[in-house]
């Protein structure tokens, strides 16, 4: 790799980093002409005495959507399933009516409510961080048979949809969510640093800082304290160098057929909010966040956030020629996704 371009991407990374909240960062970026870089910045540490290691793993919160999308979509290829049945015709304990289909919960167009929007949520997550609500508790409080719109005529982000999701994956399969990942994703790619977190361990997960999870508003490491399992979704532990593969994978084939991939960037176009100078035109497909107009055939990724962490990660097929990947993770969640960073980032890798 250009020497002179591996230092300007560091000192990009660097200069962002000393400007922005999170402790630490990482970052692959990879494509077919410069092959992958993986670079760190920042400390693991609040005293600032453990320089940032490269591939540290961290949650991923919500990139473990594009997992279920690619999942599903897996089963959908072995006729176990089809999109536009009824989530009930799976779990018929759930009183929605047939237009709630498993393809508007992967898109969020079925109305579902979100639990993670509601007053009495981050509250309960800040009184007892360890003892996450039970699926069954959020089901019943969530999936009573009101929705938010009727669905298909809007679209609001569900963490409740995709809780019905897994459960989904479990019911078809008649094995674990964990045991369906592993064996349609992670193992095909050989990931040795990406696991479904099943129990609270901290294991050898980096160290995450928040300051919301106390009553002073003190930053804390908070790996030790936060379940993760708060997130019924489903939620994964990987490195920014193995999100990176699960993308370039996706893209070329590896892991789902091309109708199948075809599916998954069919998208809603959802409103602009926070993400306001980054996307053009955001959608939502499958699993995954889109905008077509974003230019160099298009943006496809995924961000996650939560206690200690924040994440994000993006594809694009055509930026002159490249199949291009860019992957950050942060150790401190952070105001929003570090869309800056990555823009930095594309803009040196593209015009080398």
């Amino acid at each position: 790799m250009n020497k002179a371009l591996s230092e300007q991407l560091q000192d990009r990374l660097n200069n962002w980093q000393s400007l922005n909240l999170s402790i630490g960062a990482n970052v692959t970026i990879e494509d077919n002409k410069i092959g992958v870089i993986n670079l760190s910045s920042g400390y693991s540490d609040l005293k600032k005495e453990n320089s940032m290691p490269v591939n540290s793993k961290m949650y991923i919160y919500s990139i473990t959507k594009t997992f279920t999308a690619i999942r599903i979509l897996q089963l959908v290829e072995q006729s176990a399933v089809n999109l536009d049945e009824p989530i009930s015709k799976y779990i018929p304990a759930l009183p929605f009516p047939k237009e709630v289909t498993i393809r508007r919960l992967l898109n969020h167009t079925a109305g579902i409510p979100n639990y993670t929007e509601v007053k009495d949520y981050l509250s309960s997550v800040k009184e007892k961080p360890a003892e996450p609500w039970s699926d069954e508790y959020v089901i019943s409080r969530f999936c009573s048979g009101k929705l938010d719109f009727a669905p298909g005529t809007d679209w609001n982000y569900s963490n409740t949809g995709y809780l019905l999701l897994k459960i989904l994956i479990e019911q078809i399969t008649s094995d674990s969510y964990s045991n369906n990942i592993n064996n349609g994703i992670i193992m095909p790619l050989k990931l040795k640093n990406t696991y479904v977190v099943e129990q609270f361990r901290r294991a050898a997960l980096l160290p995450g800082f928040c300051e919301y999870l106390n009553a002073e508003n003190r930053i804390e490491d908070i790996s030790n304290i936060y379940n993760p399992l708060w997130c019924k979704t489903g939620v994964l532990v990987s490195t920014t160098n193995e999100i990176s593969n699960l993308y370039q994978n996706l893209f070329s084939g590896t892991l789902l057929k091309p109708s199948s991939l075809s599916k998954m960037l069919n998208c809603v176009f959802v409103k602009k909010e926070e993400t306001e100078g980054f996307f053009k035109k955001p959608g939502y497909g499958l699993g995954l966040m889109i905008d077509p107009e974003w230019g160099f055939g298009g943006l496809f990724g995924h961000g996650g956030d939560g206690p200690g962490y924040n994440t994000w990660a993006m594809y694009l097929p055509e930026p002159k020629g490249r199949k291009l990947s860019i992957v950050i993770f942060c150790n401190r969640n952070i105001k929003r996704h570090p869309f800056d960073l990555a823009t930095n980032l594309f803009d040196s890798i593209t015009n080398y």
